[in-house]
């Protein structure tokens, strides 16, 4: 018998940094209970694959004032302690908070931008956050994902540059299926996920999460003067450092069948969020006016 889907697959991320910056909206559920939520940035340094980097992850908290029964929230009493902590932004990397993301997980975050194109990404979302003075600093995480594809990144230019793209398939609550790319960089890595995983297979993988900022240096000009620009690219990618040794036996495998049905609903959801998305744009552009202007 084959994994069920109606049980969330593991899905755990683990952030420790330096609170960059946090902002904080309230309102009330449909319930009529308070509610605040947060979206705050934490800055990472951690070495892997023989290398140190500086990730500033964003990262998602909500929580209600009172549970559903009446009794205070646990987590409303965070949101208030996360007012005093200290900022990158207002006192600077060394004085600032070090936090604790617990609780957390990631999810695909996909929508329609004003041209009608899908974006496709993904969000961490968490329950707790505590401060720490002693833990080393990650944003790293440990899923269980249903491998769809597998095949050699290609640069621009269609060179493969020696990386492994994996696209995983991840259960989520309430049976839903949830789709994530994933990065596999150093070779041995990829020489072993080549040898030994299979598309459709089931497999635990850990690694890290990485959101980095590269300044990107214009094209010299052959004549003249170049005017100063900076352009920055973020760079947001699941990385793959380790995981199970080969797919997992069929008791605790996913059954492509299984996935096939939840991804056929993922995507009737998708087509759907493309339709409202298109005609809530035809409604703006319906009702918003315009000028003539005449130019001697």
């Amino acid at each position: 018998m084959s994994k069920s889907i109606d049980v969330q697959g593991q899905n755990k991320v683990n952030v420790v940094g330096k609170l960059v910056d946090v902002s904080f909206r309230n309102g009330k559920t449909s319930d009529g209970r308070d509610y605040e939520s947060a979206n705050m940035t934490v800055r990472v340094k951690q070495t892997y694959g023989g290398r140190e980097e500086v990730s500033e992850i964003p990262v998602s908290m909500f929580t209600c004032k009172y549970t559903k029964n009446g009794t205070l929230n646990s987590g409303w009493t965070q949101f208030q302690d996360m007012k005093t902590f200290k900022t990158v932004q207002s006192v600077g990397v060394d004085e600032a908070t070090t936090v604790r993301l617990s609780g957390a997980n990631l999810k695909e975050n996909n929508f329609v931008s004003r041209t009608g194109q899908l974006i496709n990404g993904w969000q961490i979302n968490a329950s707790f956050i505590g401060t720490t003075v002693n833990m080393a600093d990650t944003a790293s995480f440990v899923m269980d994902i249903f491998i769809m594809d597998m095949k050699d990144e290609e640069d621009r230019n269609g060179d493969t540059t020696g990386r492994l793209e994996i696209k995983g398939a991840i259960v989520q609550y309430g049976a839903t299926l949830d789709v994530l790319n994933f990065i596999v960089e150093q070779p041995e890595a990829v020489d072993f996920i080549q040898r030994n995983w299979n598309v459709n297979d089931t497999v635990t993988v850990k690694g890290r999460i990485r959101v980095v900022a590269t300044e990107e240096k214009p094209v010299e000009t052959s004549w003249g003067e170049d005017v100063p620009e900076t352009n920055v690219r973020t760079t947001r990618e699941l990385v793959i450092t380790t995981g199970d040794d080969c797919g997992k036996e069929e008791d605790f495998a996913y059954s492509p069948d299984d996935i096939r049905k939840l991804f056929q609903a993922r995507k009737a959801r998708i087509e759907q969020m493309q339709i409202d998305a298109t005609s809530k744009n035809k409604q703006t552009t319906s009702t918003s006016t315009s000028s003539k202007y005449s130019w001697a």
